[in-house]
């Protein structure tokens, strides 16, 4: 990892933050905000140069705001404690509070560094949205929507259809049946059983920037998974998992977390 963690405080560094081994989001450090337009363009090209270091989704940091934006102004549960990690060392503070997009709440974030690279962090969104609704596609297939608000994941029972000219396709179909195409962004998950325990593969493309992941792991998935089937720790596609609490009054995340590439 070029550059120091101390430094980060400095305007335009640049970080990866994956969490549960995968799902790397790309931050740049900012001393303002930007307008939404320029969030959308920037966060392209933040994406396009990050991603050959295992970034699969952007976002900008504003310490000064206690504010995290994700590129295509979605909510993004690995993107927000990705951005408690950093916000944590910039207040040598364990314990953060801050806004992210996609959500109107008040973000509380524990952070426990681990190593000097790695943490295991607990984000709490209180008050964040989890709206089911059980449909039956037109091809017979029942799956499970869950709406957060600032993203909404579609739950399907099947197998994960691994070649990468298929899941795009059943993704695209998906979101055109069920009429989520001016959605911030939309993930199709497929969930497996194995012993007891839940694999899931999601797939998300966000609207503004056109990105298109079968992702490493998904914050935002696992809560969606663990409000349609109940199971609280949810392994993800590199085989590590994450835990979601959900309760009336708040819903939480927490997985290790490590920085795997920064840079001035």
């Amino acid at each position: 990892m070029k550059g120091d963690i101390q430094d980060i405080h400095m305007k335009n560094k640049i970080f990866v933050i994956t969490a549960a081994g995968g799902n790397g989001t790309a931050i740049q450090i900012l001393d303002h905000a930007l307008s939404r337009a320029e969030y959308a363009e920037q966060g392209k090209q933040l994406l396009e140069k990050m991603e050959r270091f295992g970034a699969e989704q952007a976002g900008f940091l504003i310490p000064k705001n206690k504010h995290f934006e994700m590129a295509g102004g979605e909510f993004c549960g690995n993107g927000s404690r990705s951005a408690a990690v950093l916000l944590s060392e910039i207040q040598q503070k364990p314990k953060v509070s801050f806004t992210v997009s996609g959500f109107d709440g008040v973000v509380t974030a524990k952070v426990r560094k681990t190593s000097d690279k790695t943490y295991f962090v607990e984000g709490i969104f209180p008050g964040l949205s989890t709206i089911r609704k059980d449909i039956t596609l037109s091809d017979g297939q029942k799956v499970k929507i869950i709406d957060l608000g600032g993203i909404v994941h579609v739950i399907l029972k099947a197998p994960f259809p691994s070649q990468r000219n298929v899941y795009p396709t059943i993704h695209k179909k998906i979101t055109r049946e069920l009429n989520l195409e001016n959605r911030s962004a939309v993930g199709v998950i497929w969930i497996e059983h194995l012993k007891g325990a839940i694999k899931m593969h999601p797939v998300v493309w966000v609207k503004e920037v056109n990105s298109f992941f079968y992702e490493q792991s998904c914050g935002s998935g696992t809560i969606a998974v663990s409000k349609a089937t109940g199971i609280t720790s949810v392994i993800q596609p590199t085989g590590q998992k994450i835990e979601a609490k959900i309760v009336p009054e708040k819903i939480s995340l927490r997985s290790d977390m490590e920085v795997i590439h920064s840079e001035d």
